[in-house]
């Protein structure tokens, strides 16, 4: 047993990462006299590649420093808030042992796990320092007065009190110092601070998706953001084709619907999306997309939110198959999806011979998530973002312009 105890003394030592701060009396001279503060650095500020953060924290006076630790804070993604312990959600940062901590001496730097566009949004991290500094006391004779009920008066009142000198002085004016009672005093306190990071990773990059998986989830996330956001939301796209789940989704969101119905019949309801524009030059595509009714429901019919979707025949404008902007609850979305012809990537095209190759470098480099159909090479991206881009790209697009130039529907 008394082998084993040193051992069991050190790796508990170990594990807490802590350091032995000098001090030697009287007068502690290792120690500073201003409380040490603390500096927290995330990098990078804002992740739009997979990877990770690197979370750094140290104070302004190492060898006062007892430790440092950090942990994450938590996170506000597009469709709810997680934090330690938020079921389904993995936390970006774990200390040893399963704790939310990472501690070291006399400063501390870790990595989050690796995040992919499931972790977008906004994520604070926070540091903590147990830190030691020094302050001189002093003995005061202080002669003042003070009032007396009994005798409704002020009367002398005479006391010695023990006062700071420095590095500040907080003595009385009526106060007067003793002579030869100075001495210093060591204090600790746990300081603290917290800094927020961003994350909004492209859909694309994450590892192992595919375009038909990726498609489907945007369409689930549409629907998921819709429930939060209602007629808040609207969408905007130039698009020869929006094909399923996407023109689904939209087409519930275009329309409102009521959902997680009771035995009662009172159920929640999502009411139309503000406004959707589609501006194609293929106007077949608009089927099941316009509404512009109201929503009506329930045992004894009430009508609510105005349906406001609409599209228009701009001409043959429309270059790509389909973008697609969203603005939701607290994200928005961006879709791209266009057509790679086979001359770039299909050995047997007759045009493949003539394509330079640094071209079709470039051309298939920027297209990570595909499907090759006979048409040619369906090249998807999905961009998320802070909400307020897609009213900025509206007005960039000329969406509105032009749509009243195109023949609308309905």
């Amino acid at each position: 047993m008394r082998r084993t105890l040193p051992i069991v003394v050190f790796l508990s030592l170990a594990l807490a990462q802590t350091c032995q701060v000098q001090m030697t009396p009287p007068d502690y001279k290792e120690l500073p006299v201003y409380m040490p503060q603390i500096s927290l650095q995330v990098s990078p500020s804002a992740l739009t590649q997979g990877g990770s953060f690197t979370v750094s924290a140290s104070t302004t006076y190492p060898s006062a420093t007892a430790w440092v630790r950090v942990r994450w804070g938590g996170g506000q993604l597009a469709l709810q808030d997680v934090s330690w312990g938020t079921p389904g959600y993995s936390p970006l940062i774990q200390g040893p042992n399963g704790s939310q901590w990472v501690q070291n001496c006399p400063s501390v730097s870790t990595s989050t796990r690796e995040l992919d566009d499931r972790d977008n949004g906004k994520h604070t991290f926070y540091a903590e320092a147990l830190v030691y500094w020094r302050e001189q006391y002093a003995n005061f004779y202080c002669k003042t007065q003070q009032w007396d009920p009994s005798q409704n008066a002020w009367v002398p009142y005479e006391y010695y009190a023990y006062y700071q000198v420095y590095p500040s002085y907080t003595a009385p004016s009526y106060c007067t110092e003793q002579p030869n009672t100075r001495y210093w005093q060591v204090q600790s306190q746990v300081v603290s601070t917290s800094q927020t990071a961003y994350a909004y990773i492209s859909w694309e990059q994450r590892a192992g998706t595919s375009y038909d998986t990726a498609l489907q989830e945007f369409a689930n996330r549409i629907m998921e953001d819709h429930k939060r956001a209602t007629a808040s939301m609207v969408a905007y796209a130039y698009a020869k084709e929006i094909n399923d789940p996407v023109k689904s989704a939209l087409a519930k969101v275009a329309q409102g619907y009521f959902y997680d119905c009771n035995w009662l019949g009172i159920c929640n309801r999502a009411d139309p999306a503000g406004e959707i524009k589609i501006l194609t030059d293929v106007p077949s595509i608009l089927s099941g997309l316009l509404a512009t009714g109201r929503l009506c429901g329930g045992f004894i019919t009430f009508c609510f939110g105005a349906q406001n979707s609409r599209g228009a025949d701009i001409g043959p404008k429309v270059e790509i198959k389909t973008f697609l902007m969203v603005k939701g609850w607290r994200h928005d979305y961006l879709l791209l999806d266009r057509l790679i012809p086979r001359k770039y990537y299909d050995p047997s095209d007759r045009e493949y011979p003539g394509v330079p190759e640094e071209e079709r470098n470039q051309v298939l480099q920027s297209c990570r998530l595909y499907k090759d159909t006979q048409e040619g090479r369906r090249c998807l991206a999905l961009v998320e973002t802070p909400t307020g881009i897609v009213p900025t790209l509206k007005s960039l697009l000329m969406i509105d312009p032009m749509f009243q130039r195109g023949r609308q529907y309905p």
